[in-house]
C-alpha cells in the first residue's frame, strides 16, 4: 500500500509518544520550546489585537502602563496605547515569533489564514503542514488552531489534555504585562472552541521523519 507524505506525518504523531519524543534527538522540537519558554519567563507581554512586535523591555513597560491607565477595550489597545505598537503580541504574532527566534523559516499569518488555507498554501507559502485535526496526532511545538485563536503546545498528556503557552486577552488574568500564559491540563479538543487544526512547522516534521527513517534504515542492517 502506497502511503502519502501526509500520511507518514499522521502515522509518525500516532506513534511517537510524549515520552519517546523526549527521548529523541530533535534540536530543531527543543529549539520552539525552548524559545516559547524563554519569551513567557523573560518577557511582560501585554495582548494587543495587531500587535506584532518585541521591542526593548522599557517600551513594553510603557505599553503596560499605558493599558493601565487608559483600560481599553481589546481591539481599541492600540489606537488608545500607540506606544504598543513597539512591544506586544497577539495570539498569531507570537506563534510567528516563535518560530523565527527559533531560527525557522516563517512568514506571518493570521488565525484565520491558518483555518482556511489549503494544506499545500500552508506549506508552499507559510512553512506549515496540516496534521489534520485529531488531538491524538498533535506533539509538542505543534500549533493547535481554534475559532479566532492559536496556541504552542508545549506538553501532550495521555488523556487527551495537556500544555499550552500563548498570548491572550486572558479569561483570569487581565492585568497588563500578563497576556503570555501557560495553562496546564487543558482539553486539547475543546480548549477555545473546537479544535479546527493543527499545524507542525515543515522543519519539524521533516526533521521527525528524516530520525524515523534513519532508525528505519539501522533496524534493517542489523537484521
Amino acid at each position: 500500500m502506497k502511503v502519502g507524505k501526509l500520511g507518514i506525518f499522521y502515522l509518525l504523531s500516532l506513534l511517537v509518544t510524549q515520552s519517546l519524543l523526549g527521548a529523541l534527538n530533535l534540536p530543531k522540537r527543543r529549539g520552539v520550546l525552548a524559545q516559547a519558554q524563554y519569551l513567557l519567563e523573560h518577557w511582560d507581554l501585554s495582548y494587543v489585537y495587531g500587535g506584532g512586535k518585541l521591542g526593548d523591555p522599557r517600551v513594553c513597560d510603557r505599553c503596560n502602563d499605558c493599558l493601565a491607565k487608559e483600560r481599553p477595550e481589546k481591539s481599541q489597545r492600540i489606537s488608545r496605547c500607540p506606544v504598543c505598537q513597539e512591544c506586544s503580541l497577539d495570539c498569531s504574532h507570537f506563534t510567528f515569533e516563535v518560530f523565527r527566534k527559533a531560527g525557522l523559516e516563517a512568514t506571518y499569518l493570521t488565525t484565520a489564514m491558518m483555518r482556511e488555507l489549503a494544506p499545500d498554501a500552508l506549506r508552499r507559502s507559510y512553512h506549515l503542514v496540516d496534521i489534520g485535526a485529531r488531538s491524538q496526532r498533535a506533539l509538542p511545538g505543534d500549533l493547535l488552531v481554534y475559532p479566532g485563536h492559536v496556541v504552542l503546545l508545549e506538553r501532550r498528556l495521555a488523556d487527551g489534555r495537556g500544555d499550552v503557552i500563548h498570548v491572550t486577552s486572558g479569561r483570569d488574568l487581565q492585568g497588563p504585562g500578563m497576556g503570555l500564559q501557560r495553562e496546564r491540563h487543558v482539553d486539547i479538543d475543546s480548549f477555545r472552541g473546537p479544535l479546527q487544526r493543527i499545524l507542525r512547522h515543515d522543519a519539524l516534521a521533516d526533521e521527525l521523519q528524516a530520525l524515523t527513517w534513519q532508525g528505519n534504515r539501522s533496524e534493517i542492517r542489523e537484521r
